[in-house]
C-alpha cells in the first residue's frame, strides 16, 4: 500500500483506489477552473463517469488508463470530486524523474523537453545534486 497519509479528502479516496502515484499524476493532468469573483489557481475539479459512459476517448482515460478510470468510475462513478493542489508533491516527483534519468546519461534538452520545462530548471536540479554530492565527499 502506498504512503497516503500526506494526503486529504477526495485525493486520499482516489489514493485508496489507484495508487499515490497515479493519484498524483491524475492531479497533474486536471485542468483548473476559475470561479467568478476569485483570485488564486483555480479549484480542480474532476468528473467521474458513471462505468456505462466511461468511453476510451474520455479525459480520465487519457490521463490513467483504462483500468484505472474504470477503478474509480466503479467507485466514485457520476460523481464531481474536488482535488488539492499538491504542487510541492509533484514538483518532488518530477524533479525526483529528472534526477533518475540524469544518472541514466540522458542530456539536459531531452529533460527538458521529455518533463516539459525549461533547461535552466534541469541545470537548477543538476547543480543541487552536484552540490549534495560535493558536499558528502567533504564529510
Amino acid at each position: 500500500m502506498d504512503y497516503i497519509e500526506d494526503f486529504n479528502g477526495d485525493l486520499r479516496s482516489i489514493a485508496e483506489v489507484i495508487g499515490r502515484d497515479q493519484a498524483l499524476y491524475l492531479v497533474s493532468q486536471c485542468p483548473r477552473y476559475k470561479t467568478e469573483k476569485r483570485s488564486g489557481k483555480g479549484q480542480l475539479l474532476l468528473y467521474v463517469p458513471k462505468l456505462k459512459k466511461l468511453t476510451l476517448e474520455h479525459g480520465l482515460v487519457r490521463a490513467v488508463g483504462y483500468v484505472d478510470a474504470q477503478k474509480l468510475s466503479t467507485v466514485f462513478g457520476g460523481e464531481l470530486l474536488v482535488l488539492s493542489h499538491c504542487t510541492h508533491m509533484i514538483l518532488e516527483k518530477r524533479d525526483e524523474g529528472i534526477r533518475t534519468m540524469m544518472k541514466s546519461g540522458f542530456s539536459i534538452a531531452d529533460l527538458a523537453s521529455y518533463f516539459n520545462v525549461t533547461e535552466r530548471i534541469v541545470l537548477r536540479i543538476q547543480n543541487v545534486e552536484i552540490s549534495k554530492q560535493q558536499l558528502s565527499l567533504q564529510l
